[in-house]
C-alpha cells in the first residue's frame, strides 16, 4: 500500500477475537494507524489490555462512548476511520448493522456515517448458513459493505467436523483491508 490509512478494527464478542491482536499487529506493521473499538462481548473472550498493547493506545468502548468533552465518540471515530474494519464479525454484529441499530459503539460508529466498511465473519458454520444471516450479508452488500471469508476449517469450540465460519486467516484480512482502502481512494 503506497500511503498508510486510517483503519478501526471493531472486535465483537466471538471466540475468534483472540485472534484480532495479530490482525492489528499486521496492519500497524504495514504502517497504518489502527485504533480499535470493542464491544463489552468481546471482552469476555480477550482482556482489553491486549488489545490495547496491540493497537498502542486506549481501547474505544462503551464506557468512553460518550467523552467528557462532549464529543460524540462514534461519529468523531465514522469520521475519522478510512476503513472500519470489523473482526471478528459475529452474527449478531452484522444483524445490528443490517436494521440500524446503534446500541453499541461499533454499531453506532457504522451508523453513523463509515463509508467503508469490511467485515470478517466469524461463526459457527449453521450460523453461518441461516437464511437470516444470509439476508443480512445481503443486506450489508447492497449498501456497499465488503466480506473476507470466513473460511472452511475446524472451530474454536468443540465441534468435530470442519465447516464454513472459521475467521478468515490474518494476511487475506490484511489484503483485504488494504484493497477496500485502494479502491475507495
Amino acid at each position: 500500500m503506497e500511503t498508510p490509512a486510517k483503519i478501526l478494527v471493531g472486535v465483537t464478542g466471538g471466540i475468534a477475537a483472540y485472534k484480532t491482536p495479530g490482525v492489528i499487529r499486521r496492519l500497524r506493521e504495514s504502517g497504518h494507524e489502527v485504533r480499535t473499538a470493542a464491544t463489552e462481548a468481546a471482552f469476555r473472550f480477550i482482556p482489553e489490555e491486549t488489545l490495547a498493547i496491540a493497537t498502542g493506545a486506549p481501547i474505544h468502548t462503551d464506557e468512553t462512548w460518550w467523552e467528557h468533552s462532549g464529543r460524540v465518540e462514534h461519529v468523531t471515530l465514522a469520521r475519522w476511520a478510512e476503513l472500519v474494519l470489523i473482526a471478528p464479525a459475529t452474527a449478531d454484529s452484522m444483524a445490528r448493522a443490517a436494521i440500524g441499530l446503534g446500541d453499541d459503539l461499533i454499531s453506532a460508529t457504522i451508523l453513523a456515517g463509515a463509508k467503508n466498511v469490511l467485515w470478517a465473519p466469524a461463526m459457527n458454520p449453521e450460523m453461518w448458513k441461516s437464511p437470516a444471516t444470509e439476508r443480512n450479508v445481503e443486506t450489508l452488500q447492497s449498501w456497499g459493505h465488503r466480506f473476507v471469508g470466513p473460511a472452511e476449517g475446524f472451530m474454536a469450540s468443540t465441534e468435530e467436523v470442519p465447516g464454513v465460519g472459521r475467521l478468515a486467516d490474518e494476511a487475506e484480512i490484511v489484503a483485504a483491508a488494504e484493497k477496500a482502502i485502494s479502491d475507495t481512494r
